[in-house]
């Protein structure tokens, strides 16, 4: 078992915590199921069996999330061509910025860029998200409910990786 609650330093001056900790934080995010904290829907589009979704697919969901769970700031990185983003947490501590997502706490922008860059491709900008993209995103999904049930049920299960 991997101690998801450490702060642990890497590639020098870089700290991560939570599912980072386990080296692989996308697989460890395809092991949450759905099924261990709800029923699972009788319904064969239903994309969240895991919650690697929150992560690639619904990050704004996962942002919105740990605003609510946190009173984090919700940001989105996004190309200039708008063909894509990611959404996530920005924490600011000790002069330090970490990026927060499904994945856990990341001082490294590379590290977080890992996934972020499979959406943005182009040069980008990074904002706090704002009441249009929230309007936005509302409309998009009509599992909106049980991703961010799903969300925050991750979020108060595994507190430890999301806390700075």
């Amino acid at each position: 078992m991997y101690n998801r609650e450490v702060l642990c330093r890497f590639n020098r001056y870089e700290y991560h915590k939570g599912f980072y900790n386990d080296g692989d934080p996308e697989d460890t995010l395809f092991q949450l199921k759905y099924s261990e904290f709800f029923e699972l829907p009788d319904d064969d589009e239903f994309p969240y069996d895991t919650a690697h979704p929150l992560l690639c697919g619904s990050c704004h969901i996962f942002a919105l999330s740990l605003q609510k769970a946190l009173s984090y700031t919700p940001y989105v990185i996004e190309g200039i061509s708008k063909r894509g983003f990611h959404a996530f947490c920005q924490v600011r501590k000790d002069k330090k910025i970490y990026y927060v997502d499904a994945r856990g706490i990341t001082s490294s922008f590379d590290e977080f860029m890992d996934v972020a860059k499979t959406f943005v491709t182009d040069e980008y900008v990074i904002r706090p998200v704002n009441q249009n993209d929230i309007n936005e995103w509302a409309q998009d999904n009509k599992y909106d409910a049980e991703a961010f049930a799903f969300a925050e049920a991750v979020i108060t299960k595994y507190k430890e990786c999301y806390l700075l």
